[in-house]
């Protein structure tokens, strides 16, 4: 059985201060190891260090000859694209059935649906015969009948599998072994997500009663360590000859009885034990909770007499003549619209035609599904040209959703769940009284999710949001917009309230 083995693996990026993996141990068996963390965690970085694009300063990594990587964008295309959809083979017939790849795909990248795109991505490393299949969130983009597609086709790969994702119903369906990066610590599971994900919140549970006990502990050892530094200053007063007579000769005695048997040391020695006792306690409590607080909120008036918003109705052309069709859609404020449908039937594109058809007379927030490293470096550029007070919210804003904002600005390859995290967090700064998000769970961690779906759900603006994911689109939306096809070449958009 082959396996791929880490021992002793350090790595620090050069501008961070501490390192993100500092003498790590894991193997990786056949099958498929989920591997879990929040945005920033080092998930990505593992992968790269496997993959050989990032060297380990200290320990090595053994079983990597053979990897293939299947990364989180699609924004350029496989280099083997052509050469794989120029193959004939049995082996290639049945990756592009497994995956419901087009012939006509080679040659329409550009205009391919997000979801197209990455099953294209996944046809390709599919047929690669590699060691180590490493797929990072291959289902971000995937309408449900495109992730059903893609667990059967990953499920058929016999190698050893590293799966790096936020969604859990893939995470069940694929994992046999999980491995979790919490706090610096990796820590490995042999049972799938859930499973693992149960045995880590009870031993969470546990670290959170000790934290409890060592907090109880240390305020009792601040009372007791005020308590001593008041016999410290007792003992000093009544030790010191100061106001002693010239001639008390009695008194002095005593004082030099008492300093020559030690007793002034006494009460000294207690209080330093008891101050070094409190600070090494305050340090282990310090690393049990390395975690952030979490959940947002929205400051700042929402423009109402601006609402509703709305287009009329229209068809507009998607690509190779597809028209999609709507009747008059409105917002009004309080609003939280889902927009569902399966890829290519123009839900971002009905986003794009909204946006620049409406007249917002108020301040709107709008994130797209993908954000290019151009885009991402203009981020950058700006956050950098902010006060230090607009800094500080900013980072609170990102702190909150899970990543720390000040370590992402100093990564030189902050991930995609961390850039649109300061995206969000940026663009709430303006106080928008409209929300428009493209697939906002793309590339986000489970707790992140969880922390934005419940701030969203207190969001007094307007909200608009695409997603495929089923347990959010319910939990927010107080209306759904459904693109649906009705013919061969149109699609269509039904209201449901």
């Amino acid at each position: 059985m082959k396996t791929l083995k880490i021992r002793d693996l350090s790595y620090k990026y050069p501008s961070a201060a501490e390192p993100i993996f500092n003498a790590i141990e894991l193997d990786f068996e056949e099958g498929w190891s989920a591997v879990t963390g929040i945005n920033g965690s080092g998930k990505s970085t593992l992968l790269k260090l496997i993959l050989k694009e990032l060297k380990s300063e200290k320990g090595m990594i053994v079983g990597n000859d053979l990897v293939v990587y299947c990364a989180q964008s699609t924004e350029v295309p496989p280099i083997e694209l052509e050469q794989f959809m120029m193959t004939y083979d049995k082996e290639a017939y049945k990756i592009r059935d497994l995956l419901k790849v087009k012939d006509e795909w080679l040659s329409s990248w550009e205009v391919l649906s997000h979801g197209e795109r990455k099953r294209l991505q996944l046809a390709v490393a599919l047929s690669s015969h590699s060691d180590v299949l490493m797929v990072d969130e291959p289902t971000n983009h995937l309408d449900r009948r495109s992730q059903a597609i893609v667990i059967e086709a990953l499920k058929s790969y016999r190698g050893i599998g590293i799966l790096v994702s936020h969604d859990r119903t893939l995470l069940d369906a694929l994992s046999q072994y999980t491995v979790m990066i919490k706090a610096g610590e990796v820590l490995k599971y042999r049972s799938r997500f859930s499973l693992a994900q149960q045995a880590y919140q009870q031993t969470l549970s546990h670290k959170k009663k000790v934290l409890s006990e060592q907090e109880d502990e240390i305020k009792k050892l601040g009372r007791l360590v005020q308590v001593q530094k008041e016999k410290v200053s007792l003992a000093k007063k009544r030790f010191s000859k100061k106001g002693v007579g010239r001639h008390d000769s009695s008194l002095k005695e005593k004082i030099n009885g008492a300093i020559l048997t030690g007793k002034d040391k006494n009460d000294g020695q207690m209080l330093q034990r008891t101050i070094t006792k409190q600070r090494h306690l305050s340090e282990n409590m310090s690393k049990l909770a390395k975690e952030y607080a979490t959940g947002i909120s929205f400051e700042g008036e929402i423009a109402k007499h601006n609402f509703p918003i709305a287009v009329e109705k229209a068809c507009v052309t998607l690509f190779e003549s597809r028209e999609l069709c709507f009747p008059r859609l409105s917002v009004d404020v309080g609003d939280k619209v889902g927009i569902s449908g399966d890829n290519g039937v123009g839900k971002s594109t009905f986003i794009r035609y909204f946006v620049e058809k409406v007249d917002f007379q108020q301040e709107y927030l709008y994130i797209a599904q993908e954000i290019t490293e151009s885009q991402a470096q203009q981020l950058f550029d700006e956050v950098s040209d902010l006060s230090s007070d607009a800094k500080g919210e900013l980072f609170t804003l990102v702190q909150r959703l899970g990543s720390d904002a000040k370590a992402l600005l100093q990564s030189s390859i902050p991930s995609p769940g961390e850039v649109r995290k300061l995206l969000i967090a940026q663009g709430l700064l303006k106080h928008p009284s409209l929300i428009i998000l493209d697939e906002p769970t793309n590339h986000m961690d489970l707790e992140s999710i969880e922390s934005l779906e419940a701030s969203l759900k207190e969001y007094k603006g307007a909200l608009m949001f695409i997603t495929h994911d089923k347990a959010f689109l319910e939990n927010i939306s107080t209306k759904q917009w459904v693109f649906e096809k009705s013919q061969d070449h149109r699609y269509e958009v039904q209201e449901i309230l």
